[in-house]
């Protein structure tokens, strides 16, 4: 049941009626509008009902109880309220008795705070610091990928998918990036180009990126393929909101209604951020089910997440690079904010100079590597045959005066 269908009671503030669901939905959408996220806003979701959940057990109440006794009768003190939320966050035993992690504990005290600093309860950092410390993140050994691993992975993939991977790992995107890639922000070449517009970077900065040749075949082979050709403006791997209903209607899914009517109760902007995450985590199943293929692959990190994820394509992109002497070319790439690559700007000849020098790092397929490395043991064999004819002459012309001397 939605958060919002679930709490409908009232609280008085400054002697004003005030209605849960409105506070509730105010608080979603300031946070939707700033990040422009739907996965931003169904955390926050998620995080109030923990937190609602967290009264009932605890004190036997429910918000508009809390905010009453905050801030008319003074009765509770909102920083021991986080601080038991928090306790209560330890202690809580999930379906896999594994328990809440440091990051999850530390996102749902978060939340809390924001719901409650909404509603005039003036919650600082500092204050919250005093009275009790939030769990440090704590970073769990990630085994890294290997080009053999990708190349498996991509040969049980469908072509959209072996696509999308191929340009993960040879240009450093993120998942939500290349989701929301158009036509007109590929520029095929030598190398391809890809643009990543601001309003679809996680920085809010516009750059650009590079493909391998591999990457831009295969996407040329998936574009050709398509049903109907691709317009400048039409994304190249989004399923937009139309599609899905188009979709649901086919497979008989009885989530079609309910995506019909989103096309009311939601608006544009949301309802791209929504198609946006529903399309990522498609992605995310695919590539679920290709992995469950290949039983020594299905392994899990220490976190407990899969081995082999989009993110890994990305951490195997910055590996490769970096091991190619290029670190900061790889930070930029991948659109990376840090001190030293303030004034790290390179033009346009240069930035496919570099990446063609690095391009057999972030290569799959076996065969590319092995001609790229043909080529160059057939360069290396040609710089010593002129070498060696170099010496013969200085050894014959050498030769030549010897003889004369004599």
């Amino acid at each position: 049941m939605p958060l919002s269908r679930s709490l409908s009671n009232h609280f008085t503030q400054n002697g004003l009626m005030i209605n849960q669901d409105e506070i509730i939905s105010k608080l979603l959408e300031r946070k939707f509008r700033i990040s422009h996220s739907y996965s931003t806003k169904n955390s926050y979701h998620a995080g109030i009902k923990k937190f609602v959940e967290f009264l009932r057990v605890q004190y036997n109440f429910d918000l508009k109880q809390l905010f009453h006794k905050i801030l008319n009768t003074k009765e509770i003190d909102p920083l021991e309220v986080l601080d038991e939320f928090y306790t209560f966050l330890s202690n809580y035993k999930t379906r896999n008795s594994r328990g809440y992690g440091s990051e999850a504990i530390n996102q749902y005290v978060r939340i809390s705070k924001d719901l409650l600093n909404s509603q005039g309860c003036k919650i600082y950092s500092e204050d919250l610091k005093l009275k009790f410390r939030l769990p440090k993140k704590t970073q769990s050994y990630q085994k890294g990928l290997s080009r053999e691993v990708i190349n498996r992975v991509i040969r049980f993939a469908n072509p959209k998918l072996a696509t999308i991977i191929l340009m993960a790992c040879s240009s450093g995107m993120r998942i939500g990036e290349i989701i929301q890639l158009r036509h007109c922000d590929v520029e095929f070449g030598n190398p391809t180009i890809v643009k990543i517009r601001a309003e679809t970077a996680k920085t809010r900065e516009t750059r650009l990126t590079h493909i391998s040749a591999e990457a831009t075949n295969s996407l040329k082979d998936y574009l050709a393929k398509s049903e109907h050709p691709k317009q400048n403006d039409d994304y190249l791997f989004l399923l937009q909101h139309k599609d899905r209903i188009k979709n649901a209607q086919n497979r008989g899914d009885r989530r079609t209604q309910q995506l019909r009517e989103q096309i009311v109760t939601l608006s544009e902007e949301e309802r791209f951020a929504k198609s946006v995450t529903a399309t990522k985590h498609n992605l995310e199943q695919q590539l679920g089910r290709c992995i469950k293929k290949i039983p020594e692959l299905n392994s899990k990190n220490e976190n407990g997440r899969n081995v082999i994820h989009f993110h890994a394509f990305r951490s195997w992109f910055k590996t490769q690079v970096t091991d190619a002497h290029q670190s900061d070319f790889a930070e930029a790439l991948m659109g990376h904010k840090s001190l030293k690559l303030l004034y790290y700007r390179q033009n346009d000849d240069v930035r496919a100079k570099t990446y063609r020098d690095i391009e057999y790092s972030v290569t799959i397929s076996d065969s590319t590597i092995m001609n790229k490395n043909y080529s160059e043991v057939q360069k290396d064999n040609s710089e010593l045959r002129g070498m060696v004819e170099i010496l013969s002459k200085q050894l014959r012309e050498l030769e030549r005066k010897i003889e004369i001397q004599i």
